[in-house]
């Protein structure tokens, strides 16, 4: 189903708030009349236009944005605040139960059925897999019917590839999309900042899949490009977390290749995970560092000892 656009009455919204008026924000740039017939969703205007709207309520893009996604889309909000009782609850057959009523209705929205993929995923479901599978493979559709992909199909395509296995995808599929995550990854502007630190995530996960996938020289090769990406994009958001996860990737590789910079890197890495867990206290911390570790020891093929 076609998502609606409202752009327009989200704008009126956010113009009343601010106390402009209709003339003032229009000035030049467009008529009045053709301004309203904007805000009230009856006609549709350029994104160069609608910038310079912007521009004359004195807002950016970024803030416009926040605005606009804390206004709509609710039913979706609260449906996954749902989700998330029944999941803090323990209650996953309620929860499963929520998605599967969800998911036997007319025109899901895109949204929605991403929350339930998520969900899902975190409870590790295996049940039902015939609804399931469904909703999985029209995310799936809907993504790679896709030129471009926004926000929402980023992360879609994150989720599925952090569960896929071999057979999922193609390498040449997953190295497309490294290099979507390359072109994207170096900031522009303000707004850039936030999609580019999305990118990274789905860059990390891509690289992990060709690890997962046994195409070690290749995701070798991948990891390095990166860390050398980072550092030529010193206004990336959490540029460290960021290549301290693709370091933490390539430890990994290295084990599983019997390679003795496997444990030298992953050494690094869980002293680092170790003094966050102590700095902080933080149980969450501790939990990262043990399943870390614990995967390390799993990939190690070396036969030296993993210690930190």
């Amino acid at each position: 189903m076609a998502e609606k656009n409202v752009h327009g009455s989200i704008f009126k919204k956010l113009r009343e708030e601010r106390e402009y008026k209709l003339k003032d924000v229009a000035g030049d740039i467009i008529s009045t009349r053709t301004l309203i017939r904007f805000e009230s969703d009856e006609t549709s205007i350029s994104i160069a236009t609608f910038e310079k709207l912007l521009e004359n309520l004195d807002i950016n893009y970024l803030d416009y944005l926040t605005f606009y996604y804390d206004n709509t889309d609710t039913e979706t909000t609260e449906f996954a605040n749902r989700l998330q009782k029944l999941l803090q609850s323990g209650s996953s057959s309620k929860l499963v139960n929520e998605c599967k009523k969800e998911l036997k209705k007319k025109d899901i929205e895109f949204s929605k059925r991403l929350t339930i993929l998520i969900y899902l995923n975190n409870i590790l479901w295996k049940e039902d897999k015939e609804l399931f599978e469904e909703n999985r493979r029209i995310i799936k559709d809907r993504i790679e019917s896709l030129n471009k992909l926004g926000f929402d199909e980023i992360y879609g395509l994150f989720i599925l590839i952090y569960s896929a296995s071999k057979g999922d995808y193609s390498v040449e599929y997953i190295e497309r999309i490294i290099d979507e995550c390359f072109k994207n990854i170096p900031v522009r502007n303000y707004l850039s900042k936030y999609m580019s630190a999305v990118y990274c995530d789905l860059l990390k996960v891509a690289i992990s899949f060709l690890v997962r996938s046994g195409y070690y020289e290749l995701a070798e090769k991948r990891c390095k490009e990166t860390l050398k990406l980072f550092n030529e994009n010193p206004l990336l958001l959490n540029r460290a977390a960021f290549s301290k996860e693709i370091v933490a990737i390539l430890a990994s590789l290295y084990l599983l290749q019997d390679k003795e910079e496997g444990v030298i890197l992953a050494n690094k890495i869980l002293k680092y995970e170790d003094i966050v867990a102590e700095i902080t206290g933080d149980p969450y911390y501790r939990q990262v560092r043990d399943v870390t570790y614990e995967a390390y020891c799993k990939a190690n093929k070396t036969g030296l000892d993993i210690e930190f």
